[in-house]
């Protein structure tokens, strides 16, 4: 029928040539320059973002991924959108740096790789980033759309695994590349070549998928003002190997400042990347106002406090500052730090489980010099009042113990007296005494009848069930328990028998041997396939 509609063509409107890919010339060398400053850039980024996860990480959601409210403080700190942060974020993910820490109340970490990672030169920095980029099966973009199933999908999810990408991917920049150097294609040509090259296998938004493309590969460095630069080029050519990217990157990334400029008005300009332990001085005693070639960072009362609150002294900042400037340290910023640095500490805060009261001071100072009671750790706080980190019945026991003669107060300041429980034996109620009650033979039969017939049953389900649905008995566990045992099974090699209850409320029964547990979720075999099991849906687990 299609045949004869379109009168015998194979196509509505053939296309024997693939589409011409155009687009605006740039020069090769600001190409270059913007690739090197965005790979400088993203480095920055996902370095301030690790730091901070490494002091505050996220949660995990319990169906995997990153919480929108986290996703927005991230975009707050970096200051981002909410598409670039979700990209730095699956692609700490793809690269390694960060990982679900796999505790029981799970967060997002950095991982050890982070720390390798930042020791490297930033070439090689940048390269790893690329290569992850470029050969994973996740898709940024999809981060805040709905699936098929109306389900939002989450930043560090697995809803956000989307396989075509990856050769949708590597298909756009081969095309960028197989322009002329310093041409910059426009979305709408590339999409029409893609769609030329695999007209039956391309997505229903792929004019979406293209931009997004080109929007992370501009955010990475692999290109610069829209077109491909050398370290795109090389990218494509290295087929895995990250020294030749590694180079292709390096002379075109800022070189990194060592000194940051004080000026008046309390901040700092740092004319270039900053790295190391000055990029770490600096995100503690300083917030970033904005960023570019020069980066501004604004000192004020609250970033201060915060370097103090670390361990810093007000003249351990000055030092510092004095070490990262090539200048003299304003007046202001050294009134500034020597002001707050004079009141922070002024009010002090202590823990304390109990308090000791008495009129009878001479009586406190036996309790202070009492060798018996140095376990309590009791601190004089007023002339009358003891306090003790231990606690109340703990302090209550041990001055009784010792000859003291103390009662329990309220918090009204009220003598209170203890409850005791009493105790009570329930009573039995008689046993019934047997009811003996005659059978005829009819009956007696009929009964040996039925307990035959279900034997014979369980014997043919027994004989028709498939290899591997025997073991033991499994028990109601809660999912905590769940997740345990199946660590526990994971680090061990073993496998697990679990209940798993589907979509309808049916409860399975399955020999499981789990590999991965990520996100509320495991992934194993059963019965050689590879399933993804939601931790919720277990009913209970028992170790094989």
């Amino acid at each position: 029928v299609a045949m004869v509609l379109r009168q015998g063509r194979t196509h509505r409107a053939p296309q024997l040539e693939p589409p011409e890919v155009t687009g605006p010339a740039r020069r090769v060398e600001a190409v270059d320059a913007a690739a090197g400053a965005a790979a400088s850039e993203v480095l920055a980024l996902l370095d301030e973002l690790l730091d901070t996860w490494s002091q505050a990480p996220p949660r995990v959601l319990r169906t995997g991924g990153l919480a929108v409210r986290d996703l927005k403080s991230a975009a707050t700190r970096l200051d981002t959108g909410a598409e670039h942060t979700a990209y730095l974020v699956e692609l700490a993910l793809v690269a390694d740096l960060v990982a679900d820490d796999g505790e029981v109340d799970p967060h997002w970490v950095p991982t050890a790789e982070y720390d390798v990672w930042q020791t490297e030169p930033g070439g090689e920095r940048w390269a790893r980033l690329a290569q992850s980029w470029l050969t994973t099966t996740r898709a940024p973009h999809r981060v805040g759309s709905r699936t098929d199933a109306s389900s939002v999908v989450n930043a560090l999810g697995a809803d956000a695994q989307w396989p075509p990408i990856r050769a949708l991917r590597r298909e756009v920049l081969e095309l960028l590349a197989a322009a002329p150097s310093g041409v910059a294609p426009t979305a709408h040509d590339l999409a029409a070549a893609v769609r030329w090259r695999r007209p039956r296998r391309v997505p229903r938004t792929l004019e979406a998928v293209v931009e997004a493309v080109l929007r992370e590969a501009a955010w990475l460095g692999v290109t610069g003002h829209g077109a491909l630069s050398v370290a795109g080029r090389a990218l494509l050519a290295a087929d895995g190997d990250i020294a030749p990217v590694a180079e292709s990157i390096h002379p075109h990334l800022p070189a990194p400042v060592e000194a940051v400029l004080l000026q008046a008005d309390l901040t700092a300009i740092a004319p270039g990347p900053v790295t190391g332990s000055l990029a770490a001085f600096l995100r503690l005693v300083a917030d970033v106002e904005s960023r570019g070639g020069a980066t501004v960072h604004r000192f004020s009362e609250d970033s201060i406090r915060r370097c103090l609150d670390t361990g810093w002294t007000g003249d351990d900042i000055l030092a510092g500052l004095r070490d990262a400037s090539r200048t003299p340290v304003p007046q202001p910023l050294d009134y500034l730090v020597r002001d707050v640095a004079r009141r922070h500490g002024t009010v002090r805060v202590r823990g304390v489980s109990a308090v000791i009261r008495s009129e009878d001071e001479a009586g406190l100072d036996v309790m202070l010099a009492h060798r018996g009671l140095s376990s309590l750790q009791l601190r004089r706080i007023a002339p009358t009042v003891l306090t003790s980190p231990v606690r109340p019945d703990v302090v209550l026991e041990v001055l009784r113990e010792e000859g003291f003669t103390p009662v329990a107060e309220s918090a009204a300041g009220m003598v209170t007296v203890p409850t005791r429980p009493v105790r009570r034996v329930v009573r039995r109620t008689a046993v019934d005494p047997a009811l003996v009650q005659a059978m005829d033979e009819a009956q007696v039969a009929s009964l040996v009848a039925g307990l035959r017939a279900a034997e014979s049953e369980a014997r043919a389900r027994a004989a028709a069930a498939p290899a591997g649905r025997t073991g033991p008995p499994i028990p109601a566990n809660d999912p905590t328990t769940s997740v345990a045992v199946l660590r526990e099974a994971i680090a061990d090699g073993r496998p697990v028998w679990l209940g798993y209850s589907d979509g309808v409320g049916r409860t399975q029964r399955m020999l499981f041997y789990p590999e991965r547990l990520d996100g509320g979720r495991v992934t194993g075999v059963s019965e050689g396939v590879t399933r993804t099991l939601s931790v919720h849906r277990i009913t209970g687990v028992v170790a094989d």
